[in-house]
């Protein structure tokens, strides 16, 4: 099986999420630093995971006027150190547009519908979940993004709109304990469904505990 497996280091401590991401190296196929880890670690952090070998998928979700998320992404790509980097498709085709123009080798993630979101009337949005994917995605590809983040139980949706986007799936499950997620997936089930553009994005059943032997696990559910 190829390494799909993105594990979401979900500490405020770098080096507790130094030592699981050694640990895991040989496991997977990169690390997630959310905003959490990233405001701890900054640029200098990056480059310590980045000596481990492991390809950096930052988290920061940027939603913005047009000018200041292309500024802030052009920074990032700059460093040369993160490999994919989560921006709002909500933030509109402008916004998504100028991010890309400056990218550069830095690959961007269009965050979808949250997988902890299963009614958008709260938020104001009429549509159902289905037809506000099916909104943000068409305006990702219309940008020529990299790729979505989404629920692993979008993924059939999403590959009727486009064969080639990368979608990486958070609310992976080792089993089916759903925590603050509610739109959520067994990384058995995932793996059914997921082609080699599909990557599955697994925080606490991961890191909490023995790392090395709990993401081993998980893989084995699959096989």
């Amino acid at each position: 099986m190829s390494k799909n497996i993105f594990v979401a280091l979900d500490f405020n401590s770098l080096d507790e999420a130094l030592d699981a991401a050694n640990k895991l190296k040989n496991q997977i196929a990169g690390v997630k630093i959310g905003s959490e880890l990233y405001t701890i670690c900054g640029t200098e952090g990056l480059r310590k995971f980045k000596e481990l070998g492991l390809k950096i998928f930052l988290d920061l979700k940027l939603h913005d006027i047009p000018n200041q998320v292309k500024k802030t992404v052009a920074a990032i790509a700059n460093l040369r150190t993160v490999k994919y980097l989560t921006i709002h498709t909500s933030g509109d085709y402008e916004m998504l547009n100028a991010a890309q123009e400056v990218s550069g080798e830095t690959d961007l993630l269009g965050v979808t519908v949250l997988t902890s979101q299963s009614d958008l009337e709260g938020i104001g949005i009429k549509n159902s979940v289905q037809n506000q994917i099916k909104l943000l995605v068409n305006l990702a590809i219309r940008s020529n993004i990299a790729g979505v983040i989404a629920s692993a139980q979008d993924i059939p949706l999403i590959r009727t709109l486009s064969k080639k986007l990368k979608i990486f799936c958070p609310g992976i499950r080792g089993k089916e304990d759903k925590q603050d997620q509610k739109r959520v997936m067994s990384y058995a089930d995932f793996s059914k469904i997921a082609d080699d553009k599909c990557f599955a994005v697994i925080g606490r059943p991961i890191i909490e505990g023995d790392p090395l032997k709990n993401i081993k696990k998980i893989i084995k559910s699959a096989q």
